[in-house]
């Protein structure tokens, strides 16, 4: 189950990443207004399709896209603080990031995040969610529902038009990429 509130003082990032630290089973988020985040661990049928997920896009990476993966405990914090299930940073972007700051959360919005519908999560919630990383600056947060077997790439115009079996992502939308991102979904969904 996953609990939203607003607690009296917005947690810092400093404070979010003591509270992930001290309580491993559980992940600490804050929303674009300040709302604390608190969800569950994925159970292993999510945790292996986000494992596929990763895999894909890395594997993707290594041989077209010339930036860096990020995985699902990778804390970013550009104005909300989250962890998607998997994103990827160009190179361009990665190399602006000062050496300093490499070892606390990332402050630099990707250009693609992905978000994995969980049972603890709500669609809603999820496509909400996929607002706030457009407000922050992600340039396509993608929404992949287990459930539905579909992905939806979200903009400035909001979700876009569900893709299934595979999600392409356009080479001109990912700087410094070599060839077209391409998710095989079945394989994604059917990893659990």
């Amino acid at each position: 189950m996953v609990v939203q509130f607003r607690p009296r003082t917005i947690p810092s990032d400093e404070e979010l990443e003591f509270l992930n630290a001290r309580n491993p089973a559980l992940r600490f988020e804050r929303s674009l207004d300040g709302e604390l985040v608190v969800s569950p661990l994925c159970g292993y049928e999510s945790g292996l399709q986000k494992v596929e997920l990763v895999g894909q896009v890395a594997n993707w990476n290594s041989k077209f896209g010339h930036g860096k993966v990020i995985g699902s405990s990778t804390g970013i914090s550009i104005g909300l603080s989250g962890m998607p299930d998997a994103g990827w940073l160009s190179g361009a972007r990665d190399r602006s990031v000062p050496k300093d700051q490499r070892k606390k959360f990332l402050r630099v919005a990707p250009e693609l995040v992905f978000e994995l519908i969980s049972p603890s999560d709500t669609a809603a919630a999820v496509a909400r969610r996929a607002g706030e990383w457009v407000a922050a600056g992600v340039d396509m947060p993608v929404v992949l529902d287990p459930s539905k077997r579909v992905a939806v790439v979200y903009n400035e115009r909001g979700a876009g038009e569900p893709r299934t079996p595979t999600l392409v992502i356009d080479k001109a939308r990912l700087p410094g990429a070599e060839r077209d991102l391409v998710i095989d979904l079945d394989a994604v969904f059917d990893a659990g």
